[in-house]
């Protein structure tokens, strides 16, 4: 198939540009610099303005673009977070409706996030729960019914609510191995929170999957089906690289970084991949020291 890609040249773009390579598809790229060269992807288009750019020729989309969610939640980082996303998919959609019915792709499949479930403790929560609180819940909430839209117009869509991706290159992995390197690492709070992670190639793979799959529709839990406590990833963690995991991150300290941000850190969230595992879905890695050996090239 012909894909296109927003969000081509981050962490997972790169990912999923790789998997659809090695799956024959063809990829087109969409990005603020069209000029710039995309490893992997045979064509790069303008996305600068979403609601006039070039879908022609596409048999689907996967909508990857936004706001990183890391770094220091200033007022103008939590409003980028937000209306990257709501209004930047909002406008993909425009775009699409604005061509001819018989020449748009035929799916969006639309990056999301397991924030929209809020804090659960040690509740499992599958694709079917309600929305939590908090400023993820909210910003998912808005993404995700901005993304609905394409139904409007004709598109399978899938939501792919993704967890904690592990990956050398990107995400919070790097960061937290340098930490625990200098021996500075430790659980955060008290660790008792659920962290559903996963791999960063099988992301890509859920997210190739999804279009390739006609069954795939609606929210889809981007996790791997063994989540762990915090307590537990650092553990591993720390044993993986040799070091001890004795510096904790208070509750108190976390609670009162500027923006909210710690619920990033003290949120917990044991998700379900039901979706997933009901239409038989393999996993490269579906447990956590796998994982983690293989993004830290151990």
């Amino acid at each position: 198939m012909r894909l296109g890609i927003t969000g081509a040249s981050g962490f997972i773009g790169r990912a999923v540009i790789q998997q659809a390579e090695t799956a024959g598809h063809q990829i087109i790229a969409y990005s603020r610099t069209p000029e710039r060269i995309v490893p992997g992807a045979s064509e790069v288009r303008d996305f600068s303005r979403p609601d006039l750019a070039d879908y022609s020729g596409l048999d689907a989309i996967i909508h990857l673009a936004g706001e990183p969610v890391f770094g220091l939640w200033t007022e103008e980082k939590k409003r980028l977070i937000l209306e990257t996303r709501r209004e930047g998919t909002r406008a993909l959609v425009r775009g699409i409706e604005k061509m001819r019915s018989s020449e748009r792709p035929g799916a969006l499949v639309s990056a999301s996030a397991i924030g929209l479930y809020g804090d659960t403790g040690d509740d499992v929560v599958d694709e079917d729960a309600d929305v939590g609180f908090g400023f993820l819940a909210e910003v998912v909430r808005a993404w995700e019914s901005a993304a609905r839209e394409a139904g409007d117009i004709g598109l399978r869509f899938a939501l792919c609510r993704i967890g904690f991706v592990l990956g050398e290159t990107g995400g919070a992995l790097p960061l937290m191995r340098r930490i625990f390197r200098l021996y500075l690492g430790g659980r955060l709070g008290s660790g008792r929170q659920w962290m559903s992670w996963v791999h960063v190639r099988d992301v890509a793979r859920i997210l190739v999957t999804c279009v390739e799959d006609a069954r795939y529709a609606g929210p889809v839990n981007a996790v791997a089906p063994h989540p762990v406590t915090n307590r537990e990833f650092t553990e591993t963690l720390a044993r993986l690289l040799d070091r001890r995991a004795f510096l904790p991150a208070p509750a108190f300290a976390l609670e009162r970084l500027p923006g909210g941000l710690g619920e990033l850190f003290l949120h917990s969230q044991r998700v379900d991949p039901a979706a997933l595992r009901l239409r038989g879905f393999q996993w490269d890695f579906p447990d956590l020291e796998p994982a983690l050996r293989d993004a830290l090239r151990l």
